[in-house]
């Protein structure tokens, strides 16, 4: 296999690969959910520190230097103590457009990335499609479970769309499991339905 690792993002890499990678795990449902303005959004939180969506959550899985995937990850502590920074930097990042989409971005709260005690929660996984089923992916869950572990964390969880099987085949493979009932919502007339994915450590 060609030379590869995975390295902890700083302030300094690439918003345009973290924006990019985002949206290549949730093509349809972030520029709904943002008002098709996540690409300034994104690209905004990931130089922000200590919140949810921003480089230190943020890990790249490099390959002969260029970055090919992403997962942004985090234990329950971290959720607790940066929760409110991260709504105030989205209420910045989006303006006015944060205020039409509110009740979106409350059922997202609400129902996506919600945490028990003991829980560490992945937000984001994506690779870009030339980089994929190189086992790359898998390497990358692995070393999530390593951090859960670190961090005291009892289960390692999810939320897929439920039309992404082959998303949702792979997260089995890794021996996650699906649970509890799926979550639906719609935004202009476009539906979306999340199922929770959660393996037990």
């Amino acid at each position: 296999m060609v030379e590869h690792s995975i390295v902890s993002a700083t302030a300094a890499d690439s918003a345009e690969d973290f924006a990019r990678l985002a949206l290549i795990a949730a093509p349809k449902y972030l520029p709904a959910l943002y008002g098709g303005i996540h690409d300034k959004v994104h690209k905004n939180l990931f130089h922000h520190r200590d919140h949810m969506l921003g480089f230190t959550h943020t890990h790249f899985m490099r390959v002969e230097g260029k970055n090919a995937g992403m997962t942004v990850a985090y234990d329950w502590k971290a959720n607790k103590k940066e929760q409110n920074k991260t709504t105030l930097l989205i209420v910045h990042s989006m303006g006015l457009k944060f205020f039409k989409q509110i009740k979106h971005m409350q059922w997202s709260a609400e129902n996506l990335g919600r945490m028990e005690d003991g829980t560490y929660y992945i937000a984001v996984l994506g690779f870009y499609p030339e980089f994929r089923s190189r086992g790359l992916g898998m390497e990358m869950m692995q070393f999530m479970q390593e951090q859960a572990l670190a961090a005291g964390a009892d289960k390692l969880v999810l939320d897929a769309e439920t039309y992404n099987k082959d998303a949702i085949r792979f997260y089995k493979r890794f021996g996650m499991q699906e649970h509890g009932e799926p979550k639906r919502t719609a935004i202009a007339g476009q539906e979306f339905e999340f199922g929770r994915m959660l393996k037990k450590l």
